[in-house]
């Protein structure tokens, strides 16, 4: 066990070499059971070749601007690439998330659970402190330790705040301005609300009946395709810009004239991988993985808004 958690270890320092890799330091508590460790920088290693199963690529990393304290705290930042390395997982993602109004920060490196300290100074320089960890050792997540060193105690890093389409990134440099950890928001709110479906698949589609009303922040959405009402789930992918999909749909079941419709409508929404705003804001088109449109919604303004 200790050989593999020690080639674990030096497989990470390959996927960043400008953060220290931590060993933990066990604190026990009054019954003897360690609960959490303390993030320490340990001797350094010689590098060893990666065998991290992740894709090798250099992250986008232009020049950007220091991030807000709202823009911070606007949500969950996923964790998408360390150092040269981007982090291709479906579960289990790293994460962080700023709490600016008491400087506390928690974050996950899909493995353990991080927590501590954090400030961003005028010049954009980020410094961690009072870090603390989880122990769960996961041999499955190569790049865990390297995401945990950059989040260590004394690590300082440079914060920069760059928009990509939907989507958010914060780039967190050292000192010789190498990206250490690419962190990723999407800002797909623009989706919520309650929406008319106005065409699918190019045909038009006049029903006030036809509706759909997607909640992201609950991931969740409901509607009616003109004839039966609907509800269902919500995944938005972190390796995807203007990511959207549509499962676990469940339908009534109520016979009706608009049946072909109906058919139309889920299809759509089962196809849909992305969308995007269309001439306004008030315009959502949904489309599938090759680009095609297939359908066009627009916003039912609230009561007070009309």
């Amino acid at each position: 066990m200790r050989k593999s958690t020690i080639s674990a270890a030096l497989a990470a320092t390959l996927l960043l070499s400008s953060c220290s890799i931590f060993r933990p330091t066990e604190k026990n508590d009054n019954n003897g059971t360690a609960s959490t460790v303390e993030i320490k920088a340990p001797k350094k290693h010689k590098k060893k070749k990666n065998t991290a199963n992740t894709a090798k690529s250099t992250p986008e990393s232009p020049k950007g601007e220091r991030p807000s304290d709202a823009e911070l705290s606007g949500g969950q930042w996923e964790i998408t690439a360390v150092g040269d390395t981007k982090i291709n997982v479906e579960e289990n993602v790293p994460y962080i998330n700023f709490q600016p109004s008491t400087g506390r920060f928690f974050a996950s490196d899909g493995c353990n659970i991080i927590n501590g300290d954090y400030v961003l100074r005028s010049d954009g320089v980020m410094t961690f402190a009072q870090t603390i960890s989880t122990m769960k050792y996961c041999a499955d997540v190569p790049f865990a330790d390297a995401v945990s060193a950059c989040l260590s105690d004394d690590a300082k890093l440079t914060a920069e705040s760059y928009r990509i389409g939907q989507d958010t990134y914060i780039y967190l440099k050292n000192d010789k301005g190498k990206t250490a950890l690419t962190l990723r928001r999407h800002n797909m709110e623009f989706l919520n609300g309650n929406w008319r479906v106005t065409s699918i698949d190019g045909k038009a589609i006049d029903d006030d009946e036809c509706n759909i009303f997607i909640d992201i922040a609950e991931l969740k959405t409901h509607g009616n395709t003109g004839c039966n009402y609907f509800n269902g789930d919500i995944y938005i992918d972190p390796a995807r810009t203007n990511a959207i999909d549509f499962s676990n749909m469940g339908v009534t079941r109520m016979a009706c004239p608009k049946s072909d419709q109906e058919t139309a409508m889920l299809v759509a929404l089962e196809e849909a991988t992305t969308a995007i705003a269309g001439k306004n804001e008030n315009t959502v088109l949904l489309l599938d993985r090759n680009g095609k449109q297939l359908m066009t919604l627009k916003r039912i303004p609230l009561p007070d808004q009309e």
